[in-house]
């Protein structure tokens, strides 16, 4: 097994993976918004796996930069 520690990761998923994510940086806690489509969605952990921080949840500034309204998309709404 090669050591990945210090590397970065890129996941594309669905709502319900996120939710699971979300659970294992905040067990006691639920997602303070909706996941829109194609949101961003940044989780820092600690080298030794057990410490998990949510850096940023549900960001859609890239669509917005853009002009795309946030509710022109469905999202999970069963996410917040």
């Amino acid at each position: 097994m090669n050591d990945i520690s210090g590397e970065r990761a890129i996941a594309v998923t669905h709502g319900g993976v996120l939710r699971e994510l979300y659970r294992r940086a905040c067990p006691a806690g639920s997602p303070e918004i909706s996941i829109q489509n194609t949101s961003v969605n940044v989780f820092h952990i600690s080298e030794k796996g057990d410490k998990w921080i949510i850096k940023k949840w549900g960001d859609i500034s890239h669509l917005q930069e853009v002009g795309v309204l946030e509710d022109s998309f469905g999202g999970d709404k069963t996410s917040a």
